[in-house]
């Protein structure tokens, strides 16, 4: 039987490890500091924000009903996300419909996956480069160091950090990081102290799938660290290794089952799954090798980062740059075979990144994305490979260059995050940097027919309308403007009760509707209180209002909110909602002991 044995030290040295706690909070202040104006971001509706959250009908506080919802819907979207449900709904709790609040969680992901890709860094050093057996002397902290400053600095992390959507993906790679470290920290281990450990990394890792499957391929990832950590240390068996496998197939096969089932029961909402008339098989090949082939060489040429792009709206495998994706994906991988033996850690890193980026090849999908989200696992493999690569130069003045080198790099990184960032910062922002960058036809006009939704749904009626009407004269057939043009028609079906209120502020009024009639008055206030964000002479909201605070013993301020709806009312409230009101203040009134009020309200809505 193993005994619990002391993990190996990871620093040589104190200085090493103070060295180690010094750029750990560096690199999190400025991470931080430069991306702390996302706080000040709101919601992206271009950008599901209003589906996830503002106008989501089953989002809220955490409740018994709500977690019921959240672990056993896959029909809402086309992912099984239970975890990540309970993210925006912990947020709601604390933080209701205030963007601030899931902006900060998002920020806070962030920097948390900053400091974990820094000790995932410093473990892979310590367990896979040679002549480390007394732990990372200081250069060794300052790679580390480096290649992780490299990832927390570089844009493909504005997607993941300014969006509140995008918090899907910051929560499950902060699972992922912790279960990755966890099996790092389990190499050397023995005994209880090395069960503990894989029992953790497992259930991290069934967390972030359930927070959203980014990580289906990890397993296999981690099938080749095993291997690559028996060559070095002969004593632990390798089928050991991967017998313990089976704990993280059990809930990867679960959620790709759960997931797959969802894609194809969600047909009607996101489009049927393409069959090989719609997605041949060639192109099927042609879209994964450039897929692979984007997330190697993207990263050292992030210009142009858009939330959209349009490479694979409409390609041919036989068109150039398919052919050098897969020719690029058939010679490395042919590479790795042929030194498997001589240079394992090469077919390691490739065939384990080719597993990480299969989820992301878009097989279901067409059209599909490379989407700058998706290489937030991919590059942290990038990082650490440089990490290794960084801790084997020798020669001081060298290392001197390569740091000197590497700050540059990352300074124009984080210059290039910053200008970023205000892409992000809104929907008319975002629109107007997407629409210079997108050549493909089709998504542009689906990309402005959105905008336009979303220009007459804030209340630039008369300008979308007219728009919409010259877009549908040129071509009627035109699917986004289409669409818009039955939301211009459902507005005008109930102008006569609403008038010119924004159509927004309307279904912010009509969500909180349906939230009162299930008692779930918090909800209900905070969507009326969107709704008058929007539109502050939104009269009947105003009137909502007042009775849901008056639901939630507020009669101070249902009163002030009645008087609002009565001074912006046009026509003027009935005489019977006037005496409901007074009627159910004075209830509340009475039951509260606050006969004054009461009194006061009495007297004033008399006049």
């Amino acid at each position: 039987m193993q005994h619990d044995t002391p993990p190996a030290p990871l620093f040589s040295t104190q200085g090493a490890e103070r060295l180690f706690w010094l750029l750990a909070v560096l690199i999190l202040l400025v991470a931080v500091a430069l991306n702390l104006r996302v706080l000040d971001f709101g919601f992206l509706y271009l950008r599901d924000d209003d589906v996830n959250v503002t106008v989501n009908p089953n989002m809220g506080g955490l409740s018994v009903a709500r977690l019921a919802w959240m672990f056993t819907d896959w029909s809402y979207v086309r992912r099984y996300i239970p975890l990540g449900w309970l993210n925006f709904s912990a947020t709601y709790e604390f933080g209701g419909l205030d963007p601030a609040a899931y902006h900060a969680v998002g920020l806070f992901l962030y920097g948390a996956n900053s400091l974990l890709v820094l000790a995932v860094t410093a473990n892979v050093i310590r367990i896979f480069v040679p002549a480390r057996s007394a732990g990372l002397g200081t250069w060794d902290v300052a790679a580390a160091a480096l290649a992780t400053a490299w990832w927390t600095f570089h844009p493909f992390r504005v997607e993941t950090t300014a969006w509140v959507s995008g918090n899907l993906y910051g929560q499950a790679a902060l699972l992922l990081l912790g279960s990755l470290l966890a099996y790092l920290r389990s190499y050397g281990a023995a005994g209880r102290r090395r069960g503990a450990l894989i029992v953790l990394s497992c259930l991290l890792y069934t967390a972030s799938l359930l927070t959203y499957p980014v990580a289906l391929g990890v397993p296999v990832l981690l099938v080749g660290l095993d291997w690559l950590y028996t060559r070095s240390h002969a004593q632990v068996p390798f089928r050991r290794l991967l017998a313990e496998k089976a704990a993280f197939l059990v809930p990867l096969a679960g959620v790709l089952a759960v997931t797959v089932a969802a894609r194809f029961a969600g047909a009607g909402t996101f489009g049927v799954v393409p069959g090989l008339r719609d997605l041949s098989l060639a192109d099927r090949v042609a879209q994964s090798a450039y897929v692979a082939a984007y997330y190697v060489w993207k990263p050292w040429w992030p210009t142009h980062l858009s939330p959209l792009y349009d490479t694979l709206m409409s390609f041919s495998a036989a068109q150039p740059l398919f052919l050098a994706s897969i020719a690029a994906v058939a010679a490395v991988s042919v590479y790795a075979l042929a030194t498997f033996r001589s240079r394992p850690a090469v077919a390691v890193t490739w065939f384990g990144y080719l597993a990480c980026a299969a989820p992301f090849f878009g097989l279901t999908e067409k059209p599909h994305m490379a989407s700058d989200r998706y290489g937030y696992f991919l590059t942290v493999i990038a990082a650490t490979v440089l990490a290794c690569l960084l801790c084997r130069i020798r020669p001081r003045a060298a290392r001197a260059g390569a740091c000197a080198l590497f700050l540059c790099v990352v300074a124009a990184l984080g210059f290039m995050t910053a200008r970023q960032l205000e892409v992000w910062r809104d929907d008319r922002a975002q629109h107007h940097y997407v629409a210079s960058l997108i050549r493909n036809p089709e998504l542009l006009d689906l990309f402005t027919s959105r905008l336009l939704i979303l220009e007459f749904m804030r209340g630039n009626e008369d300008y979308a309308a007219q728009a919409v009407a010259e877009r549908l004269k040129a071509d009627p057939t035109d699917e986004g403007y289409l669409k818009a043009a039955g939301i211009i028609e459902d507005k005008r079906k109930v102008a006569s009760y609403y008038g010119r209120t924004s159509l927004v502020a309307i279904v912010q009024e009509q969500t909180s509707y349906a939230y009162a009639k299930a008692g779930e008055y918090r909800e209900a206030d905070d969507h009326l209180a969107a709704a008058l964000a929007a539109d502050p002479a939104f009269f009947q909201a105003s009137y909502a209002r007042a009775g849901v605070l008056l639901d939630l013993g507020r009669p101070r301020d249902a009163l002030a909110s009645y008087l609002d709806s009565e001074h912006s009312a046009s026509p003027a409230l009935t005489r019977a909602q006037r005496r409901d009101f007074i009627i159910r203040l004075e209830h509340v009134c009475d039951a509260r002991g606050d006969q004054r009020l009461a009194a006061s309200a009495r007297a004033a809505l008399s006049r």
